[in-house]
């Protein structure tokens, strides 16, 4: 994996590693006049000339402030040194260029008299992020302070520093699940497999980044990056300290809607990562140790742990029982005695991933805390995420009660739940249109939409509000919210839709709104008053009258009829008025209540006498056979009488023919008054509500619905299809839908997820949709 130099530049890394200072109360950090280039190689002399003349260049320029770009970089360090004849290929080769490099760092006394700088800086190229590795040396004074070069190169690299912070704390760490602890055991110089415990390290990830900027030579650690680094995430609270020189990253503890974690959180691959590479190094070793020392009980010890606990059920193999086992059998093994390098070495590493897992486990203690706020976090980023998606694609109202949502990700603390329902409320008020019920039993229903979307919300809730009575509690609730928006000037109002299109949504509003008060107004009369069967009885009356003065001659009969057939007309008119009929569904007629739209629920549906009223059931089996029962039968024929609307025999599309429960609901209010009247039993219900929630029973009881497991539903694609059986068991119309499924997967060959989707449905369709239709019933 890692070679061993690489490797040992990591240990160098740590050893060296202290407490990062801040950045700006560091030391200055200075570079040294090599006057005649005492002591250095050829190679070495032509970078010094290099980095001289580049810095003219730069001085040139006329800038005060230092920048990056002014400087030379690593990559461009063997094309300029072939511009030198005096130099042999062997001196242009990357094991000198190398050489030369540690000597103007001076490496071996840390820099103690270096004549150079060298410090990374970071860029973007495209989604990759490559270190640039720039060096200084002004080689003007005798000492120079390269403080603000490094800060220019710190101070670039910012923004693109915060990007992988950010990032990281959405991407934990991934490890190998058989073996968590593979990263941190590598093999040595020896060939021996070693563990390296800081490895795991947040520096250790950036020193990797760093690596890949000294391509085609070798790395040399940049201590001094990572110490502002370090810092600089310190700072942002975006990483928790083990050690002084071991960090990682404080992760975003995503959590599913249930409240499970979506990854693992870094704390916790960190702590298997440990455990189980110190469990092999540490087995390894100590039983070498104890069987060249012939600590015969202690080997004891090494085997009664391994048969305790060598066959760990997966999910416990890096339990807290047997990981406090491990670190007690590591710190009683008796390291004072071991004289040789080897045992000394094993003894530092031991104790190094001791208090590393030490640390982890206090840090593994404080996690439940951490995923409280983990919850609220991403629950509240949730939220708003399908505030502004159900205003895009459903253009209505959101609506959810906090509590019942924190309930749900696990936070039922009273104090917790009031605070936490105080911020989401508080902060969805600066970013959506929001309104806020109290309920009388307590809690809290909160309304949202993006005012983006306003107008076409209002729109749309206008509309459905026109067919369906329960809709008017959230048109009554989003007109609130749109005067709300209007009266504050928020500037995001309508912001997501053209301007010319708003104005013809609202125009469009208005005249919906003008024909339901007119319609309204239309219905009061209505209950007041039969016009029609009042003009027919003044009429009638009147003509009786006519007949009659004709017959006996005499005009006055007529100025008798006149007010006589005003009195009947409005008798008429008030004795034939509209009623309340009879509830079909056995909801004891009264009329609908307002609520938050159209919602079918079967799952409170026993039987279908549910919804008939029985004054049918004496007579029942004079009209029908005897296979159905009486009410079977009328959902049958309901279901007949809508399906030809539904699905229609005659179409343009095949698509017609195919339904999800949403399509279907549509189609039927589509057809909602034509379907009244192909069927008797719905003739006389005036609810239109009613109406549709009958006729789609009924037509869910006598079609086929197909459904797709969930693992294979596609985000945005129905999880289930709902056929006629009638089109199920007809050859060419399944033929025709399979057809049209096939030209649909192979659009997108390319999304594997929809492919297996609809190839489900193909399957379904073409072999077994047998399955699906109704077994015959016994005479």
């Amino acid at each position: 994996m890692e070679t061993l130099e690489q490797e040992i530049s990591f240990e160098e890394l740590a050893s060296s590693q202290t407490k990062a200072p801040d950045l700006e109360a560091l030391a200055p950090d200075y570079i040294f006049l090599n006057d005649g280039a005492v002591g250095l190689s050829a190679t070495a002399r032509c970078i010094l000339d290099e980095l001289r003349d580049w810095h003219k260049k730069t001085e040139k320029h006329g800038s005060k402030s230092v920048h990056p770009s002014y400087l030379l970089t690593l990559d461009k360090l063997g094309e300029l040194l072939n511009k030198y004849r005096n130099l042999s290929e062997q001196a242009k080769s990357p094991p000198s260029v190398d050489m030369a490099l540690r000597q103007l760092l001076d490496t071996e006394k840390r820099g103690r008299n270096k004549s150079m700088l060298m410090y990374p800086f970071l860029v973007r190229n495209g989604n990759k992020v490559l270190a640039k590795i720039a060096l200084a040396s002004p080689q003007k004074e005798a000492k120079t302070d390269v403080t603000p070069y490094r800060k220019a190169c710190f101070n670039f690299s910012e923004e693109t520093i915060d990007l992988i912070l950010n990032n990281r704390a959405k991407k934990p760490r991934a490890l190998e699940e058989d073996r968590p602890g593979a990263m941190l055991l590598h093999k040595n110089k020896a060939g021996q497999i070693w563990l390296y415990p800081k490895l795991a390290s947040l520096q250790s990830e950036m020193a990797s980044l760093l690596k890949r900027g000294f391509s085609p030579y070798s790395y040399i650690p940049m201590n001094d990056f990572l110490w502002d680094f370090v810092n600089y995430a310190k700072n942002k609270e975006a990483v928790i300290e083990i050690l002084p020189d071991y960090h990682l990253i404080l992760d975003d503890l995503q959590l599913n809607p249930d409240g499970t974690y979506v990854n693992q959180p870094e704390i916790i691959s960190h702590y298997r990562a440990q455990s189980d590479a110190l469990e092999v190094f540490a087995l390894n070793y100590l039983k070498q140790l104890s069987e060249r020392a012939g600590y015969t009980l202690f080997r004891g010890r090494i085997q009664d742990f391994e048969a305790l606990h060598g066959n760990a059920e997966p999910g416990k193999k890096q339990n807290s029982e047997k990981v406090e086992a491990l670190i007690q059998l590591v710190q009683d093994f008796p390291f004072d005695k071991e004289k040789d390098d080897l045992g000394k070495r094993v003894a530092e590493t031991c104790m190094q991933s001791v208090a590393i897992i030490r640390k982890l486990i206090q840090e593994k203690a404080l996690l439940s805390e951490r995923k409280v706020e983990g919850a609220f976090k991403s629950l509240k980023n949730r939220l708003q995420n399908q505030i502004k998606e159900n205003s895009q694609n459903n253009q209505t109202l959101f609506r959810f009660i906090p509590e019942k949502r924190l309930d749900a990700v696990g936070i039922s603390d009273p104090e917790l739940v009031s605070k936490y329902t105080q911020e989401i409320v508080s902060e969805l008020k600066t970013k959506f249109g929001m309104k806020e019920i109290k309920k009388e039993e307590g809690g809290t229903e909160i309304y949202a939409v993006d005012p983006g979307y306003m107008a076409a919300v209002l729109h749309k809730l206008t509309a459905e509000a026109k067919v369906n009575p329960m809709i008017e509690k959230d048109l009554a609730i989003a007109k609130e919210i749109n005067a709300s928006l209007v009266s504050s000037k928020n500037p995001a109002l309508n912001s997501m839709l053209k301007a010319d299109y708003v104005v013809k949504l609202q125009q469009d509003a208005m005249i919906m709104e003008r024909e339901v008060e007119e319609r309204q107004k239309s219905e009061a009369l209505a209950k007041k008053f039969n016009l029609s069967m009042g003009l027919l009885g003044f009429v009638g009356t009147m003509l009786f009258f006519l007949i009659a003065s004709v017959h006996f001659n005499a005009a006055g009969v007529i100025l008798v009829g006149l007010p006589v057939s005003l009195v009947i007309g409005g008798l008429l008119a008030v004795f034939f008025r509209e009623r309340d009929k009879s509830d079909i569904l056995g909801l004891g007629g009264k009329p609908s209540s307002g609520g938050g739209g159209f919602r079918a629920d079967y799952s409170s549906i026993s039987t279908v006498s549910d919804y008939y009223v029985s004054s049918d059931d004496d007579d029942a089996d004079d009209h029908f056979g005897k296979g159905e029962s009486p009410k079977e039968k009328k959902v049958s024929l309901i279901s007949k009488g809508a399906e030809r609307f539904v699905f229609p025999n005659r179409f343009t599309k095949i698509q017609d023919k195919i339904h999800d429960s949403k399509s279907l609901r549509k189609k039927i209010w589509e057809n909602i008054e034509n379907i009244r009247q192909s069927v008797a039993h719905l003739r006389t219900e005036s609810d239109d509500d009613k109406v549709a929630s009958t006729v789609e029973y009924a037509l869910l009881q006598n079609s086929a619905t197909i459904a797709i497991p969930d693992e294979i539903v596609p985000i945005g694609m129905p999880s289930s299809i709902i056929l006629s059986h009638s089109d199920l068991k007809a050859p060419l119309i399944r033929d025709q839908i399979s057809e049209f499924l096939r030209n649909e997967a192979q659009k997108k060959k390319y999304d594997k997820k929809l492919v297996k989707y609809y190839t489900f449905l193909i399957n379904t369709i073409e072999v077994e949709y047998y399955k699906y239709l109704p077994s015959r019933k016994k005479k």
